[in-house]
């Protein structure tokens, strides 16, 4: 009895197997032809389009990200309701990576685009506010490379080091009695009345890009490198009336239709510009114009070894400690939940097989197998 019942779990399981090799055989072209995006690299020619896009907002002191356009940003042309399909690091990381309406041409260096002009009420400037103080920063993506801040370090042999910071602030706060309260990371805020009254809250509306490019001088291709970014806070302001809807992505100065009196095509944003301060006790409107310039440098860096400057970033890592211990503790629970269920299955199924108990007529057999 014991023999045939065997014989009769060895049939079971190779029919329970033979379902599993058919699929299994079935997904070998689907395996043989997936791609993951940004392992080959993407050669550009001068003028080419590159698209920006962005990712969650984040903070080391939260560890609560927040989409991107929770916050009214500006996204003239972007269409929110229309979604690419999830890719697989998207799906791993839990986010959703969202289009800019930033404009880039490969080797067209251009200052002070205005990006948009907004408006906002109490509520708004005070979400601006608070996600400042809790040091959100916003993280864009460039040829599948993250944004960051260039940080130099020199060591004791005077030797100087680049490090990267992933992400920008979207605004800083200027305390009344801090010596430094005018610098910002890699930009800088101007410092006036910075050491006077109360605290000051900036917003940075207007970034400087840099791209990084490594350029093939035979094929005449260009490969991104490097994605930087020096954010800064700028009080614009203008003389003549401005058509702001017709000035969307065009470069200041351009026309006297889309003139800011703080920047130019020739005149770049100083660091000594008057800085945004966010009133979050004003109950009217509060006017940001958003501009940014965009900047090509050419590189050493191979396309290889684009990934180097970011292993070296100089963010604190407590976070990534944090989640990666409780990822691991999650799945070792999870782990022993499942095992202690299948030695009870298992063991039940052995000390049956054992009592050779008779199925009963009709009745199939189951278990682990």
């Amino acid at each position: 009895r014991t023999s045939s019942m065997g014989h009769a779990g060895r049939e079971a399981l190779r029919r329970s197997l033979l379902p599993v090799l058919v699929l299994a055989l079935c997904a070998l072209p689907l395996a043989v032809g997936f791609y993951l995006p940004g392992v080959a690299p993407t050669d550009y020619a001068l003028g080419d389009e590159l698209r920006a896009k962005v990712e969650a907002l984040t903070s080391v002191r939260t560890q609560l990200p927040y989409e991107y356009y929770s916050l009214p940003f500006c996204k003239d042309g972007i269409d929110l309701d229309l979604h690419e399909a999830l890719n697989l690091g998207e799906v791993l990381r839990g986010s959703r990576i969202l289009d800019t309406p930033y404009q880039f041409r490969v080797g067209v260096n251009q200052n002070c685009k205005i990006m948009c002009r907004k408006e906002y009420d109490q509520e708004e400037i005070q979400a601006f506010a608070l996600m400042i103080e809790e040091e959100y920063r916003a993280h864009f993506l460039l040829d599948n490379l993250p944004i960051a801040m260039a940080i130099y370090h020199e060591n004791e042999e005077g030797q100087t080091t680049k490090a990267y910071e992933t992400g920008y602030p979207i605004g800083h706060v200027i305390h009344p009695t801090a010596p430094e309260a005018g610098k910002q990371g890699a930009g800088a805020v101007h410092a006036q009345g910075a050491t006077h009254g109360h605290t000051r809250i900036v917003l940075f509306n207007h970034l400087r890009f840099t791209v990084l490019y490594n350029e093939d001088a035979v094929r005449g291709k260009r490969r991104i490198v490097g994605f930087e970014v020096e954010p800064f806070s700028v009080k614009h302001s203008y003389s003549n009336q401005v058509d702001w809807d017709n000035c969307v992505n065009k470069v200041s100065g351009d026309n006297s239709a889309c003139a800011l009196n703080t920047c130019s095509a020739r005149q770049p944003v100083s660091v000594s510009s008057a800085p945004l301060v966010l009133d979050v006790s004003n109950k009217g409107e509060t006017e940001v114009i958003w501009t940014y310039d965009v900047v090509y440098k050419p590189s050493p860096i191979r396309w290889s070894t684009r990934w180097d400057t970011y292993l070296s970033a100089a963010d604190d890592a407590e976070v990534h400690w944090f989640s990666i211990l409780n990822s691991f503790m999650i799945v070792l629970f999870l782990s022993g939940i499942i095992a202690m269920i299948m030695v009870n299955t298992l063991r039940r199924d052995f000390q049956r097989y054992e009592r050779g108990d008779p199925l009963e007529d009709g009745q199939e057999e189951t278990g682990w197998k």
